[in-house]
């Protein structure tokens, strides 16, 4: 090789790199920590986006507790000015991903912002590559005065670190608080399809979606195979300060006799209603693709229990029947029993008038 040739690989390499450089460099990194962690029920927990305190690990099954630990369901919200926003992630698992849902659910990451009519829209997608992961979005309209956004994390991974990155000469900052009506967070208790099996990507979930489109907090404790009422997780719910707790965990009570049903159902709701009194339980029935099996046997259970106790006085006990939820065509899941995204976004569908009326 020349050394002209190796003066010209230089020269090459001097302007490859240094607009990288240049632009790392100008780059202010904020913990996303230091931001507005929204989706927890409660302020202190071991690590800041860990979805349950250290006090409810003897009141929960060791799978819940371990899967507390996922961040479904939390999001960071902060205003920018900046055209671009830049994540760096790291998880705490190397699984990536599994069979039936993939990993820019399972690991990603989705930026939401609010448009000039005050609607969350898509960005992007931070699609995980492995342990530590870096993404940039571009959003929408670009730079411009100032803008609100939700950064949604992990539906089956955890996060050890994260940081969000904008232009040096861009804002980056804590959002306003929401207004006092809304608040309140909408707790979401349940099995893996509540943590959000199997979103494409963490936006799709189905409280993500009802936390969008009525603009208000929402705390999901779904925990795959662990959403069985067993008390005292309802002393565990009764901790958070609620606009309305929705339980959904009929995929994982098993079959079970209607004694044992009411008992889990009657200590779930006595344990919450010791502290709130008056707050909507809202009771979701089981969802199935064949529609023809509508009621299940675990929904006409569910709902006996339920009408046992209005008809002991409790007037803001709600159900949702199990045969709408997921439409009747076959087509909104990913094995026959987690949604797809077409699911979550059905399911969200028939829920959201009934939290309307409730929280109105």
């Amino acid at each position: 090789m020349t050394l002209l040739s190796l003066f010209v690989i230089s020269v090459i390499a001097l302007v490859t790199l240094q607009p990288k450089k240049a632009l790392a460099d100008d780059i202010k990194w904020r913990d996303a920590a230091s931001l507005e962690v929204e989706g927890r029920g409660w302020s202190h927990t071991a690590g800041p986006y860990d979805r349950l305190p250290d006090s409810a690990k003897g009141k929960i099954n060791w799978l819940a507790w371990d899967l507390s630990k996922n961040t479904a369901g939390i999001c960071i919200r902060f205003i920018t000015n900046a055209a671009v926003v830049s994540v760096k992630w790291t998880v705490t698992s190397a699984n990536m991903a599994m069979p039936h849902m993939p990993a820019t659910g399972v690991s990603g990451l989705d930026l939401y912002s609010r448009n000039a009519n005050g609607e969350w829209r898509f960005v992007g997608n931070g699609r995980p590559g492995g342990v530590d992961n870096e993404s940039s979005f571009n959003l929408p309209e670009g730079a411009k005065l100032l803008r609100e956004c939700l950064l949604y994390l992990p539906l089956y991974n955890g996060i050890k670190s994260l940081t969000i990155g904008v232009p040096a000469d861009c804002r980056l900052d804590v959002a306003a608080p929401r207004p006092a009506r809304q608040r309140k967070p909408v707790v979401v208790y349940g099995t893996s399809i509540a943590q959000g099996g199997c979103a494409s990507r963490p936006g799709m979930l189905c409280s993500s979606i009802l936390g969008r489109w009525q603009d208000r907090t929402m705390v999901n404790l779904g925990f795959s195979a662990s959403g069985d009422m067993v008390p005292p997780v309802g002393e565990v719910l009764a901790e958070i300060d609620a606009a309305a707790f929705v339980i959904d965990c009929l995929w994982n009570m098993g079959d079970l006799e209607q004694k044992e049903f009411d008992r889990r159902v009657f200590g779930l709701v006595q344990a919450i209603r010791k502290i709130h009194p008056v707050t909507p339980i809202v009771f979701v029935g089981q969802s199935l693709i064949q529609s023809e099996a509508h009621p299940t046997s675990m929904t006409r259970k569910q709902e006996a229990s339920v009408h046992s106790l209005q008809k002991q006085g409790d007037k803001n006990l709600v159900l949702i029947p199990g045969d709408k939820l997921i439409g009747d065509d076959g087509e909104a899941t990913v094995d026959g029993v987690h949604l797809t995204d077409l699911g979550m976004d059905r399911q969200a569908k028939v829920m959201l008038p009934v939290l309307k009326k409730l929280l109105r």
